[in-house]
């Protein structure tokens, strides 16, 4: 189970989940032209529009959790402030509705594209 933003995932019987579940995401949001960081330690899938050089510090991107959630794994929306500075996490879906995280992330990312 995650404790919080920047902790490691404890090792037991939910690790195969919480695997595939990342790299579902990261593959669906990759396929939808962003540029994407998954962090298998914290559960977590950093996304921004596609450039030349990687991430843009300054330009729009979100970040999806993996936490629990009213007793079952969910993907949880994490949005920089101005200053950059992460902020309150909002439950976004399910972790086994992957390709509707996904699509919700690359609308916010790429309007008009979706």
């Amino acid at each position: 189970m995650l404790t919080g933003d920047g902790h490691c995932l404890d090792r037991g019987r939910g690790d195969v989940q919480w695997a595939y579940a990342l790299r579902a995401l990261t593959l669906e949001l990759r396929a939808a032209g962003l540029e994407v960081r998954p962090d298998g330690g914290t559960g977590a899938v950093e996304a921004a529009p596609r450039r030349a050089d990687g991430i843009d510090p300054k330009g729009p991107r979100r970040r999806a959790i993996l936490r629990p959630h009213r007793g079952r794994l969910w993907w949880w929306l994490d949005c920089p402030d101005d200053q950059g500075a992460w902020w309150a996490l909002t439950p976004l879906t399910p972790a086994s509705r992957t390709s509707e995280a996904a699509r919700r992330i690359v609308r916010m990312l790429l309007p008009g594209q979706y």
